[in-house]
């Protein structure tokens, strides 16, 4: 099959030292055909990046999800891995293996394992019976690719939110029962904490945006009562009392 098999997308912004780990980690990608795309909101000019198979896009900074959709209307990739700068592709992810994956795979979303830097293992998912509907935070943005052409059918990433769109745009599309998530346990990126989501002056922005999600799908929450509405309801009591210690 011809064309581009994936596109990785980073997002970043005055932060050149993250953006250097994360256009290194990715240079084996690279010299297996990927495309590297760096959406860029700082100061600066598009163009590449001095690297085969990067491309420098500038952004007037309008947010994340501003910037994530910039990415993917540039995209040519069949499958889309948006890794921010600071996150790095895990060093034992052979690229041959990963392309000929996806090659292969029939779902729409392959979501892998993630490692938070300076933790000696990747974190495990969640068990089977707690992943669907996703209200639970639990889909690791940085290790999740997708079929670029599912958000053609579903739509890319909500720019109402400032923190949380990855979260909403899980719960919106992920959820469906027509859409094929494949999840496995091999460790495919590395996350850089210290992010907008888990700073401390962005706890209440984050808080308020993840209730909005909640209370917009509640009805898909409320749809698997019949098969998990005990589950439902345990995920109400945790989110109440993890709200309770963060407050």
């Amino acid at each position: 099959m011809g064309g581009i098999r994936l596109t990785l997308i980073t997002v970043t912004k005055d932060d050149p030292d993250g953006l250097g780990r994360t256009l290194v980690s990715a240079a084996a990608l690279r010299a297996a055909g990927v495309e590297h795309l760096v959406v860029d909101g700082g100061v600066g000019e598009e163009g590449n990046a001095g690297l085969i198979n990067v491309r420098r896009l500038m952004r007037p900074a309008g947010g994340i999800a501003d910037a994530f959709n910039y990415g993917l209307a540039n995209a040519r990739g069949e499958w889309v891995w948006f890794l921010n700068g600071g996150d790095e592709v895990d060093p034992g992810l052979d690229p041959a293996v990963l392309m000929n994956l996806l090659g292969l795979s029939k779902a729409d979303a392959l979501i892998g394992g993630i490692t938070y830097m300076g933790e000696d293992a990747p974190r495990l998912h969640p068990p089977e019976e707690q992943r669907w509907p996703a209200f639970l935070p639990w889909v690791p943005h940085p290790a999740t690719l997708v079929r670029r052409e599912l958000f053609s059918r579903h739509g890319g990433y909500d720019e109402r939110y400032q923190i949380v769109m990855d979260y909403e745009w899980s719960l919106r599309v992920l959820s469906r029962a027509d859409v094929r998530v494949e999840v496995i346990s091999t460790p495919l990126a590395i996350f850089e904490p210290g992010g907008i989501s888990q700073r401390e002056e962005c706890r209440a922005r984050l808080a308020s945006e993840r209730d909005d999600v909640v209370r917009r799908y509640q009805r898909l929450g409320w749809s698997v009562w019949p098969r998990g509405g005990v589950r439902w309801l345990k995920i109400w009591v945790r989110a109440c009392l993890a709200k309770r210690l963060d407050s």
